[in-house]
């Protein structure tokens, strides 16, 4: 379904991420897939200020108006339509029927950022769900187990049990448990189907 793999767009919508964070982002995308991704674009979607956005509305909206492999990232609240409210609010999702990923930075930073420490956990949150939502739109599936990788960390692709620790704790455990490399799994897919160079 990718005709191009090699750009990402990173599309901006809202104003919590910096464009030189976006584009630390960005940098990190094309590191931890290499051989795929060589190179990424940057920009910013005027939309009105919501708190709250469904998921696949906004990628539907980014793929008439971006188009290829687009990497959408906004400080609203991702909804699904799953009935159980535990379930409708998301950190990520990708459309199934196009080459779109969307990532909320909602839930992972504190209510309110106060220092620099802050920001740069916010920014290493929002780089960790990227990496997963971005695995997901070259063809990986979530791991419902802790896969580590050979530097101890957890695989981008790990989920783990999300009901397990709730918000809070699925961000502390297993997002910021993730590292920047994949597992010998995912790479052994991204290298037999993209040539990825691990």
């Amino acid at each position: 379904m990718l005709e191009n793999l090699s750009k990402l767009h990173i599309v901006r919508i809202g104003s919590d991420i910096t464009y030189s964070s976006l584009k630390e982002i960005g940098n990190q995308i094309v590191e931890s897939f290499r051989g795929i991704i060589e190179e990424f674009e940057l920009s910013h979607h005027d939309t009105p200020v919501v708190d709250s956005i469904d998921a696949q509305l906004i990628t539907m909206i980014l793929f008439e108006e971006v188009g290829g492999h687009t990497l959408g990232i906004t400080d609203a609240d991702l909804k699904t339509t799953d009935e159980d409210e535990f379930y409708n609010s998301i950190f990520g999702g990708k459309n199934p029927n196009n080459n779109v990923a969307v990532v909320s930075t909602k839930k992972l930073g504190p209510k309110k950022i106060i220092s620099e420490k802050d920001y740069d956990l916010f920014i290493d949150r929002t780089l960790k769900v990227s990496l997963h939502e971005v695995g997901h739109n070259l063809g990986l599936t979530d791991h419902p187990s802790y896969r580590v990788t050979r530097d101890g960390s957890l695989c981008p692709m790990s989920r783990g049990e999300f009901n397990k620790f709730g918000f809070k704790g699925y961000v502390t455990v297993i997002i910021d448990g993730r590292g920047l490399i994949f597992c010998d799994e995912c790479a052994y897919f991204l290298n037999q189907v993209y040539g990825y160079i691990n």
